[in-house]
């Protein structure tokens, strides 16, 4: 088959560098185009029998009445006809154009950054306490964050309970005003040093125990006491630490 080519096409045959979208698919319509008019004329072109006989059975070699036989079928369907047209031409066409574009390039996308400050949260539930005992736990080398959470759990149940104690502690980790005074630290970056902010009370926690010699293993035990009086809740801290994740 025969097809004549644009001007365009003939003008960047051989570059293959060239953009050659248009050319191609004008080359495809025209041949679609072609192959229409030529299934029409062939169905046109025979003489139209009165009388048909019935169809001869099909044979391996009859090759020419098989065409003959669907270039009829298809032309008593045109819409047929032009699919049919369509996907003989137009489809390795496509096939050439796709192999032809470009690979998009893949990009490297990396995650977003976390942000400084983190979530507040949730009273009572440990798992939005962890990140947060680990990242005031960080300001001290060596003070373990199971020790944080192990505090929080004793004096609040990490957030539930931060009304005024009876010695006038206050707040999830139970800060003694005074004492906050000291040691509060805005730990969420807000401007603000809140002991009842959690985040902001357990990084207050971690620079009084640091300031004890939390970060020293052998020391640990006594930055507890510190923090409150008592060796039984030293006792129990320690123990608890032992049982939270770190």
């Amino acid at each position: 088959m025969q097809v004549r080519r644009s001007p365009q096409a003939a003008s960047t045959e051989g570059d293959s560098s060239s953009t050659n979208a248009p050319d191609t698919w004008t080359f495809g319509l025209e041949a679609t185009a072609g192959c229409v008019g030529r299934g029409l004329r062939r169905v046109h072109r025979r003489p139209a029998d009165p009388s048909p006989s019935p169809p001869a059975p099909a044979t391996d070699d009859d090759a020419g009445g098989f065409a003959n036989r669907l270039s009829a079928h298809l032309v008593k369907r045109p819409g047929r006809l032009m699919v049919a047209c369509l996907a003989t031409v137009l489809g390795p066409a496509a096939v050439v154009q796709a192999g032809a574009m470009p690979t998009p390039p893949v990009l490297d996308v990396q995650p977003a950054e976390p942000p400084g400050s983190l979530t507040t949260p949730v009273p009572g539930e440990r798992e939005t306490w962890i990140p947060l005992a680990r990242e005031a736990a960080a300001t001290c080398p060596g003070l373990p964050s199971s020790v944080l959470l192990a505090i929080g759990h004793l004096e609040s149940s990490l957030g539930i309970q931060t009304w005024t104690s009876s010695a006038g502690a206050m707040g999830p980790m139970q800060f003694l005003p005074s004492t906050w005074a000291a040691y509060g630290v805005d730990g969420d970056g807000d401007g603000s040093i809140d002991i009842m902010n959690p985040v902001d009370a357990v990084h207050g926690a971690a620079r009084l125990l640091c300031a004890n010699g939390g970060g020293d293993p052998e020391r640990l035990a006594s930055a507890v006491w510190n923090y409150n009086h008592s060796d039984d809740y030293v006792r129990h801290v320690l123990a608890l630490s032992r049982l939270v994740p770190a």
